[in-house]
């Protein structure tokens, strides 16, 4: 399909004018309508051009429609940006919750002390490193899925919470807390401090928080994934009516 990189009053007359014109090897049977012309209008890429033609040259009205439509269109975009910021957010906490797992972050290294003694210690700095992360991004999560209208994020996201909360001992060992708004708080200083292999049955252990927070994350991510995609064809008319998303289509880039 060639591709239109722009279109003036004058492409679009051109358009209209296939209704009048006639072709003797490419007419339909109905008055003059070239075929090229009618395909246009059977796929709904007519349509399309015509109604952003419209949206670039409007017609002043008195109605409520184009209210209707940009309300419509705006809720559309919000959806759109929510689900995005929902879908990136819960990426990054996979990611997290996979580099805790990583068995080179668990390796202990030979220390040599202060009194010329050696031993073996987990590298404390790097693991406060993987956990501030995690819990950056669990936080971004938060932020992300309250703003979310998916019944199927809000209600993943509850059970992740609740999740936190039934594990809020083991984590306040570690100088995490979960404040008012469900969000982590991380004391780094309590942290150096604590035992290694309690944050590590924490973010590493088969079972871990970390896993059941990576769990959840990932069914957040396929549902705004899914959401997204959903959003990504409205207002866009088939043959039929109905909405549908061609893809590649240079029509698209009207919408």
């Amino acid at each position: 399909m060639a591709t239109i990189s722009a279109y003036t009053s004058s492409s679009i007359s051109t358009l209209f004018s296939g209704l009048n014109s006639s072709s003797s090897n490419n007419s339909f049977g109905i008055g003059s309508l070239d075929l090229s012309t009618y395909n246009s209008i059977k796929t709904g890429a007519y349509k399309q051009l015509l109604k952003s033609y419209y949206a670039k040259n409007p017609v002043s009205s008195n109605s409520g429609s184009s209210k209707t439509d940009n309300s419509s269109a705006t809720t559309i975009s919000s959806q759109k940006i929510n689900a995005t910021k929902t879908k990136d957010a819960s990426k990054a906490v996979v990611n997290d919750a996979t580099d805790l797992r990583k068995t080179s972050l668990w390796q202990k290294k030979s220390v040599t002390n202060e009194d010329g003694t050696t031993e073996n210690k987990y590298d404390a700095d790097a693991i406060y490193k993987a956990v501030s992360a995690f819990v950056k991004d669990y936080n971004s999560m938060i932020d992300a899925t309250g703003d979310s209208s998916d019944t199927s994020v809000l209600r993943t996201a509850s059970n992740m919470v609740n999740t936190t909360k039934a594990n809020s001992k083991v984590l306040k060992e570690l100088g995490i807390s979960v404040d008012s708004n469900n969000k982590l708080v991380i004391d780094k200083d309590t942290f150096m401090a604590a035992d290694m292999s309690v944050a590590k049955s924490a973010f590493a252990g088969a079972g871990s928080f970390g896993q059941s927070v990576a769990n959840s994350a990932a069914s957040i991510y396929s549902s705004s994934a899914t959401t997204l995609a959903k959003l990504q064809t409205q207002n866009l008319y088939g043959s039929d009516g109905s909405y549908s998303y061609v893809s590649a289509s240079v029509y698209n880039q009207f919408t």
